[in-house]
């Protein structure tokens, strides 16, 4: 399995647009990736303006698939014009859980 997590700030007055953007995002991930096992996006309670998507794929072909959407080159366009600067991945060993 493949886990990986993201975290990006909008920019000040950018954070409608931005959670705008994750809800169709995220409803897209989860009607169209059988092989995404996980796709949450969490936002910061003390900075609202910060979010984390966790994200866990089955294989490199599911990433891959994840990563080639038009839904995914969509989001990531908004993404990247509405945030202070690019977004940080970092990519996990999976050790357990539910």
């Amino acid at each position: 399995m493949i886990t990986k997590t993201v975290e990006f700030e909008a920019l000040k007055g950018k954070r409608k647009k931005v959670v705008a953007a994750i809800e169709i995002f995220t409803r897209s991930v989860h009607v169209s990736e059988p092989g995404c096992r996980l796709y949450v996006s969490l936002q910061d309670t003390d900075n609202p303006d910060k979010f984390v998507h966790v994200m866990a794929f089955e294989n490199e072909g599911a990433e891959l698939m994840h990563q080639n959407a038009g839904y995914t080159k969509q989001f990531v366009q908004i993404v990247n014009l509405s945030c202070k600067k690019n977004p940080v991945f970092k990519t996990y060993e999976y050790v357990g859980g539910l």
